[in-house]
């Protein structure tokens, strides 16, 4: 199994590597992590923040994001998507289909937009009681969701795009850290009220 696995690696030229050494990538890991922290914190107190009515839903929904979260700070350095990028474009190669990747890739892309979109949905049916309270975390959520489904998508115009410079910041950061600032803000938020509540009470 070790050998196959070398042998893969070797094939699409990927070892695993930090992927961004820069310091603003660890950084945006260390944020990554905090948010997570945060994101877990409020899953954990869900219990005593919250009203019985809602704070299952709300517990299961911070839960979630604080693992999205933990598993994107860990890929921020690891890079797997590269990995992916890498043997799909082995494969198209090797199969005969590289020149009609553009086609496959927006296939790809309108099959996840069409998943997201009906989950989405159904995400918004079932915890639309707790939709008001976590907008702000929600949209945060998709913007990193967005930036990653770019990221791996690797269409030449879109990494031009989130590589784009402006005054000396790339959109790329702006994608990422806006999605993380917001998801850590509401995190903060609903912590910060509860403290409050229990003060005035």
């Amino acid at each position: 199994m070790s050998e196959i696995y070398n042998d893969l690696l070797h094939i699409v030229n990927w070892h695993p590597q930090i992927g961004d050494p820069s310091a603003m990538g660890w950084l945006t890991v260390i944020l990554y992590f905090c948010s997570a922290i945060l994101s877990f914190k409020v899953a954990t107190s869900a219990p005593i923040i919250f009203s019985a009515e809602i704070n299952v839903k709300q517990k299961c929904f911070w839960m979630i994001v604080a693992f999205i979260l933990l598993f994107l700070g860990i890929n921020k350095q690891l890079d797997l998507q590269s990995l992916l990028t890498a043997i799909g474009k082995f494969y198209a190669h090797r199969d005969g289909w590289y020149e009609h990747r553009r086609n496959i890739q927006i296939f790809g892309i309108i099959s996840i937009l069409t998943l997201a979109l009906i989950g989405m949905g159904i995400f918004a049916l079932k915890m639309r009681a707790i939709l008001k309270t976590n907008w702000l975390a929600i949209v945060g959520l998709v913007f990193l969701l967005a930036f990653v489904m770019i990221r791996a998508t690797s269409f030449h115009h879109m990494d031009i795009l989130i590589n784009t410079t402006v005054f000396g910041i790339r959109m790329n950061w702006v994608l990422e850290l806006l999605g993380l600032f917001t998801i850590g803000l509401s995190a903060l938020n609903i912590m910060r009220n509860r403290e409050q509540s229990i003060r005035c009470a």
